[in-house]
């Protein structure tokens, strides 16, 4: 029952952990997202800028806000990606491990448990079908001793 106990406390822990690192995962990922969306705002804001500044004669001032509004853009694009390519860190492979070892544990307790609870079962039924039969091979060894016990004292008493 002790190993039982503790299979399912590290099935527990393990489950905590692994949900965890998945929200903390999902956490990075969407500030990285959310970063690279105010980027592509600045950038679609520049580029806005761009278009307006490029219709005005001196193309000195739209050509800089185009360039800048690119490398805002590309930016984004960047942590987009790199957000995206975030894994999980090497721990949880030993995390997953540990509780699929947990996990094989109850199940093999419970495998126990229920052998056990078909052996009292068919002992219980071989009992109430035939009460002699299941208790004589239990009574027979105690039933000899005194037997044999009795006749020694006889023999010693003659």
């Amino acid at each position: 029952m002790e190993r039982l106990v503790h299979a399912v406390k590290v099935v527990w822990r393990s489950e905590r952990l692994l949900l965890q690192n998945e929200i903390r995962l999902g956490a990075r990922r969407a500030q990285l997202n959310a970063l690279a969306g105010l980027v592509s705002i600045i950038g679609v804001v520049m580029l806005s800028l761009a278009a307006f500044f490029a219709l005005v004669p001196p193309l000195g001032q739209a050509l800089a806000a185009l360039v800048v509004g690119f490398v805002d853009l590309l930016v984004a694009a960047v942590l987009v990606w790199y957000a995206s390519s975030l894994e999980p860190g090497p721990e949880l492979g030993m995390i997953k491990e540990m509780r699929d070892l947990a996990l094989t544990d109850i199940e093999e307790e419970a495998a126990l448990a229920e052998a056990e609870l078909m052996a009292i079962k068919k002992e219980l039924t071989t009992f109430l079908r035939n009460p002699f039969d299941a208790l004589l091979p239990a009574a027979i060894v105690p039933l000899l001793t005194s037997v044999v016990r009795g006749l020694g004292s006889k023999k010693k008493s003659d």
